[in-house]
């Protein structure tokens, strides 16, 4: 009996001993900022010209059944002037006007931007001055969309009824957190989307893909498990595109001197504020190849700077007439640069090396002070 105490009391010692020699020995954590990649688009943790977020809320919510539900089929801009938002979209970004709907007098309502086959950008000229709020709605496509309002309504997010919209498809709207419009529709033979796939695949795009979106919410906990409700698994649809749920964001139009908010620029610092908050992000392979073809098309150096994010990818802050954001970020990893990078601007050169954490370094010129 004293023999097998013995025993027992030495192998406790023994595995407590490992133990501590194991926790002493181990490698420290990753550091983010120290050469490792940080975790890319998380809402509001993305850093450009001039902000560094903190990470998104976290998502507790239990795993649902899968609905179906394929993607993020379009965003809804409003515009003051239709004329100018068609010079952005289809002038600047390369994306051409698949077709528009109007009203029974003939006016336009709304035009619509193809990005590629499964995606557009709608914009409708009813942004009233001072409204704040850009965005109309976000259109979700689905596979069986009868199965999905059943399930919506079985989770109780209170889906209005199955409509024809003006495009020809089915569809039908949930209100989200912060009066988020969302729609979601199954493109049908016959409608604008149909007759429009493979046609009108603008070469120039400065994008082929709309990989995320950043929707104004003031209680970002409210975000995360009612996207999770409508079908997103880790805040990505099934093709990938995530949903970002921001209640604020500092890049701002890029502009000499930068906007600050104070009792003068109060209510021009709010509105370019919530027009970046509420945002469309563009995919590319290749930053430099699509600031250059942005910058042929008449934008300053200023307005297409490019900055390296503290998820370590190249980003590019446009903005249309109406001060929405279009963030563009490159796919690749750039581990082995510092947050706030610069590329240099015109014919290739070494890249700008902030001297100040948080700022990123600009060379001052003429063109810089351009207004837009």
């Amino acid at each position: 009996m004293k023999r097998s105490l013995f025993g027992l009391v030495c192998l406790l010692v023994t595995s407590i001993a490992s133990v501590m020699f194991a926790a002493q020995n181990a490698e420290p954590p990753a550091n983010p900022t120290a050469g490792a990649a940080a975790p890319a688009r998380q809402g509001g943790g993305r850093q450009g010209g001039g902000r560094q977020g903190g990470a998104a809320a976290q998502d507790t919510t239990p795993a649902l059944p899968p609905v179906p539900l394929l993607g993020l089929a379009q965003v809804t801009v409003k515009t003051t002037d239709l004329a100018k938002s068609r010079k952005y979209y289809n002038g600047v970004l390369g994306f051409a006007e698949a077709f528009d709907l109007k009203d029974s007098s003939g006016n336009v309502t709304s035009a619509y931007f193809k990005i590629n086959d499964d995606q557009y950008i709608e914009v409708t000229p009813n942004l009233k001055p001072g409204d704040i709020m850009r965005f109309g709605r976000l259109v979700f496509e689905s596979s069986d969309l009868d199965k999905l309002h059943a399930t919506y309504i079985e989770r109780g997010l209170n889906p209005g009824p199955i409509t024809k919209g003006g495009d020809g498809n089915p569809v039908f709207e949930v209100i989200g957190p912060s009066d988020a419009h969302l729609a979601f529709f199954q493109v049908v033979p016959g409608s604008q989307q149909a007759r429009a796939r493979g046609k009108l695949l603008d070469p120039g795009r400065l994008s082929t893909r709309l990989g995320h979106v950043g929707i104004y919410t003031q209680d970002r906990t409210a975000g995360a498990p009612f996207y999770q409700k409508i079908g997103l698994v880790g805040g990505k649809t099934a093709r990938g595109e995530s949903i970002d749920t921001p209640s604020s964001d500092r890049n701002i139009e890029t502009k000499y001197p930068p906007l600050v908010d104070e009792p003068a620029t109060h209510d021009r610092f709010v509105r370019e504020t919530m027009g970046a908050t509420q945002h469309l992000g563009f995919d590319t392979d290749d930053m430099r190849a699509t600031r250059d073809l942005a910058r042929k098309r008449g934008l300053t150096d200023l307005q297409v700077r490019v900055t390296l994010g503290n998820n370590r990818h190249w980003l590019m802050h446009l903005f249309d007439p109406d001060g929405t954001r279009s963030e563009f970020t490159e796919t690749a990893v750039h581990s082995d640069l510092q947050p706030w990078t610069v590329m240099a601007p015109g014919a290739p050169a070494p890249n700008i090396v902030p001297t100040t954490p948080g700022v990123p370094a600009w060379p001052a010129s003429p063109d810089d002070l351009k207004s837009k």
